[in-house]
């Protein structure tokens, strides 16, 4: 019992920590890339709970792929709208790839020492965690799944097709939602996770 609970606080705590480095790491970039005019010291203050959305989170923690809730940027505060839209997207993906690739040889290290112990396998998992929910955030962000941010990459490089996209964007989401509930992205993900896992661990 108390080792499921642990578990349970360790896969929350770790997909909270993941959807937060992917938010707030745009969320500071975007500062340098707006316009001095509409650069305050207002901008600096944020609320982190603004990007976690709770059925996203359920997702993480019941079945390993789930979403953040992905901030608002103004688009005509930016000195360059579609490079920031770009570069802003790219962040959080490359924020998240470099939580994977520190924790990789921390998580290596503790598997490969672990004892048995209740409160080091709750580390240990802790940290498989937040290599499985990276990975999985990475994935997910990298679909042309309407808000995510694919799709504002796809704005910036070719509005014509983003709009025409947008105007099935309940249906994409639909199906979206299907291939998670029937496990399909899940097992996509972990075609791909594991292998990767295999080489470090």
């Amino acid at each position: 019992m108390l080792a499921t609970l642990l578990n349970l606080i360790a896969a929350i705590l770790a997909a909270f920590i993941v959807v937060l480095i992917h938010e707030l790491s745009k969320y500071y970039i975007s500062l340098t890339l707006m316009h001095p005019i509409h650069r305050r010291r207002a901008d600096m203050k944020t609320n982190p709970l603004k990007y976690i959305d709770p059925i996203g989170i359920i997702l993480f923690v019941f079945s390993y792929v789930g979403w953040q809730k992905p901030g608002e940027y103004n688009a005509s505060r930016f000195k360059d709208k579609d490079r920031a839209l770009i570069v802003l997207s790219l962040t959080g993906i490359m924020a998240n790839l470099l939580v994977l690739l520190a924790v990789i040889p921390i998580y290596s290290a503790l598997y490969a020492g672990f004892e048995g112990d209740i409160f080091m396998a709750t580390l240990v998992n802790f940290f498989y965690y937040i290599l499985r929910f990276s990975f999985a955030i990475i994935i997910v962000n990298l679909l042309p799944i309407p808000p995510f941010d694919m799709t504002k990459i796809i704005y910036a490089l070719n509005p014509s097709f983003y709009f025409k996209m947008i105007q099935n964007e309940r249906v994409i989401q639909a199906v979206f939602i299907l291939l998670i509930a029937f496990n399909v992205l899940s097992r996509f993900v972990d075609s791909l996770f594991y292998p990767l896992m295999k080489l470090f661990v």
